[in-house]
């Protein structure tokens, strides 16, 4: 089968400051979807470069108004009703980009005790469920390892598995990040398979320095694509790494391996 890649416009193609320029760049390079933060202050640039190119939008992250939260605050004890407009904002501008995933990200551990920040991650996700469904659009979970992001709630698979498990599995779904599943817990070949049914993105990056599939680490990608391929996965996987030159210099992986954009 063929694997579809999409930009993820965090990390690639930042030679470019704002994201509907990254948009036009991303698709100058071959790129038929990318995956976008939220476009705060330049939505209708947005929206524009959308329609020039005909870039699909993969995924998109939830709305964030202060450094602060960053990270989400679905989990965040008192800022229940910031999820809500949060989530609110995002659905909004998802619906005009004809984008179907929203990762909604869950916030650091403050104060708190995780019995608190559960229950309320948990509350969040179950009014996010009702609204994603209404929309048609999918929620996005993905566990995080806390080398790269201290304290951010969501930060193994045992967590993810028992939500999902409790709420609608059609419109809340498992966002597997190799990068970060390879440091939470490693396995990858089981953790695939046990995971499978749950997964509604993946994305990739090498392991430890989350740069290209074909920099030397910890990761075989010839061997994780042929998983990929055994496990029928026919939906965009991100490119959520960090070039360890530039973007364009970077994309020299996809040959390497047999894939194309």
């Amino acid at each position: 089968m063929v694997l579809k890649f999409a930009a993820n416009l965090n990390f690639l193609f930042t030679e470019c400051s704002s994201i509907a320029e990254r948009i036009y760049m991303a698709r100058s390079a071959g790129f038929r979807a990318v995956e976008i933060p939220f476009p705060r202050c330049e939505e209708s640039q947005v929206l524009e470069a959308k329609k020039q190119t005909g870039v699909e939008i993969a995924l998109i992250n939830i709305a964030f108004d202060s450094d602060r939260h960053k990270f989400g605050d679905a989990s965040i004890p008192g800022e229940q009703e910031l999820f809500k407009k949060h989530l609110r904002d995002t659905i909004n501008i998802a619906k005009q980009l004809h984008c179907p995933k929203i990762h909604i990200m869950s916030g650091l551990m403050e104060d708190q005790s995780f019995e608190k920040h559960f229950s309320t991650y948990q509350d969040n996700l179950k009014y996010a469920v009702k609204e994603l469904e209404r929309n048609e659009l999918v929620g996005l979970i993905e566990p995080i390892n806390n080398y790269s992001v201290p304290s951010y709630f969501m930060n193994n698979y045992d967590t993810a598995r028992e939500i999902l498990n409790n709420l609608n599995k059609k419109h809340l779904r498992l966002m597997l990040d190799i990068f970060h599943l390879q440091q939470i817990c490693g396995n990858v070949t089981h953790i695939l398979a046990e995971l499978k049914d749950l997964i509604g993105h993946i994305q990739i990056a090498q392991v430890p320095n989350r740069h290209e599939p074909d920099v030397i680490g910890e990761l075989n990608f010839e061997y994780i694509f042929a998983l990929f391929e055994k496990a029928n996965y026919n939906d965009w996987i991100g490119c959520e790494y960090k070039p360890k030159t530039t973007t364009i210099e970077g994309l020299k992986w996809l040959q390497k391996y047999g894939h194309q954009l």
